[in-house]
């Protein structure tokens, strides 16, 4: 059978997928070998978090199995966010019978048309010859920089037919972003025409590993490092002396601490990806950009250059000039958390950390400091993924450490069923400050409709996962992280 075929291309990316299956993948389902792994979700889009979770731990290919047209809409906020974090995944989305689509049944939907705003492609098979062909075009789509979900829609019927045609259904894909030479030497000669120099940078250093060649170019050229703002991994880890912290939440911010600067060479990352964009960022300022992104590279005022920030890196160092070290920290104020995150100073050698605490970010990254694979958010500011991308994580043999806020916690703590089914080194830190804190921060309303009361530890035990809730930080603290066990704590913050 199709279905047969279907594994069988599949298992040269991964041993597993992620999903929440219906009637109309039933028949995909029959065709699964004993050898491949099927991970439920109780929520579709929450399959495609633990699908994104597998990409950060072994940067492979991450599978993704949604309900035809109800499942697929489910999960729109999740796939879009694997768009916006440039996360691989390939999404197949199972359809009705295809001879009867004409009838729109019930559970049809275009899929196509619902999924193209959120992926970086979606097709829907029409026979059974089409089905392996489709698979590695859209495997080879979402592998190809920058990378990016893709979504297959196979007809329900065509998994039980033989397909006629013998197609090549290995995928060999190896693309390369190289780097010219010539402007690279451009770049660098720009930069030492310049006594003060601002180094922002990204999240591509961690997905291409550049955090030696990062600290080499930083070290020879005495550059301030800034982390872009919203910084989805590590993207920097090196000798702390440079490391100036993270750019603020907001444009006229970021301005104000790079004001001083003549120049910005921003590598792997992105100014734009503020909360609050009040002003025109580094507007009349020279700014050159390296990033393996075309889609960021094309929505830049400045010069662009699009190639892997890794071998940017290498090549850089050879031409890059010493400069007079001049930096300027950015400025923090004190949180209420700082003494609880204090206590995870060393943790992100034992854990990766996914970070949803909106309110206690800067304070959660003051604490943790980076170090390469082990810090992960997302870039879209969507609520709800750290759960899921943790457990997809541990799911595939890491140690993940969730650091959640009480509202953040209620949009998916379903993936805390499938952690407690399927095993995996996984810990959840709640901190509770009884509703949407950063909300009220930002907006200084104090009207209850921010401040919903909820108690996570319970949901939690209600799915099997042990959990407890704590008033002393310290004990709670011990009590998550004394064995292996996969543990949830609540600390109530007043």
């Amino acid at each position: 059978m199709l279905g047969n075929k279907v594994y069988e291309f599949l298992s040269q990316f991964t041993d597993r997928i992620y999903g929440n299956p219906g009637t109309t993948e039933l028949s995909f389902l029959k065709g699964k070998p004993e050898s491949f792994k099927y991970f439920l979700a109780l929520h579709d889009g929450i399959a495609v978090g633990m699908a994104e979770g597998y990409y950060l731990k072994e940067s492979k290919l991450g599978i993704v199995n949604l309900h035809a047209s109800p499942g697929l809409s489910n999960a729109m906020g999740f796939i879009n966010t694997a768009f916006l974090d440039r996360s691989p995944l390939l999404i197949i989305a199972g359809q009705q019978s295809s001879k009867f689509l004409n009838d729109e049944p019930r559970l049809y939907g275009d899929l196509t048309s619902m999924a193209k705003p959120f992926t970086k492609g979606s097709f829907e098979a029409k026979s059974e010859d089409e089905v392996i062909r489709l698979l590695m075009r859209a495997s080879k789509l979402a592998l190809t920089p920058p990378y990016g979900p893709v979504m297959v829609s196979i007809p329900e019927d065509l998994q039980l037919k033989e397909a006629t045609r013998n197609e090549r259904r290995k995928v060999k894909h190896d693309v390369s972003l190289c780097c010219n030479e010539e402007s690279v030497k451009e770049v660098v000669e720009r930069v030492n025409s310049h006594e003060r120099v601002a180094l922002v940078v990204g999240y591509e250093i961690d997905v291409f590993n550049a955090h030696d060649e990062l600290n080499d170019f930083v070290i020879k050229g005495g550059l301030p490092v800034y982390a872009e703002p919203f910084s989805s991994r590590a993207p920097y880890s090196g000798d702390s002396k440079f490391f100036m912290g993270d750019l603020p939440r907001r444009s006229s911010e970021i301005n104000n601490v790079l004001k001083e600067y003549s120049m910005v060479l921003v590598i792997g990352g992105s100014l734009g990806n503020v909360l609050f964009p009040d002003d025109e960022i580094l507007k009349g300022k020279e700014v050159v950009q390296i990033t393996q992104d075309w889609m960021e590279a094309s929505k830049r005022p400045w010069d662009t250059f699009v190639c892997n920030p890794k071998q940017f890196l290498k090549l850089a160092s050879i031409h890059i000039s010493q400069h007079k070290f001049v930096g300027k920290k950015v400025e923090r104020k004190p949180s209420p958390v700082d003494k609880i995150f204090q206590e995870l100073s060393g943790v992100s050698q034992r854990y990766a950390v996914f970070d949803e605490a909106p309110s206690y970010r800067e304070a959660l990254r003051a604490s943790l400091g980076y170090r390469r694979n082990s810090l992960f958010s997302n870039r879209a500011g969507f609520i709800g993924w750290a759960i899921p991308a943790a457990f997809g994580y541990a799911s595939a043999g890491g140690s993940a450490l969730v650091v959640i806020g009480d509202g953040s916690f209620n949009y998916s703590f379903q993936a805390l069923w499938s952690a407690q089914k399927y095993g995996g080194r996984m810990k959840v830190l709640v901190i509770n400050n009884s509703g949407y804190n950063s909300l009220r921060g930002w907006s200084g309303l104090k009207d209850d409709i921010l401040s919903p009361e909820t108690s996570p530890w319970k949901l939690a035990s209600s799915y099997g996962f042990e959990a407890k809730e704590f008033d002393d930080y310290k004990r709670g603290l011990e009590w998550l992280l004394s064995d292996d066990a996969q543990k949830l704590v609540e600390l109530r913050i007043n």
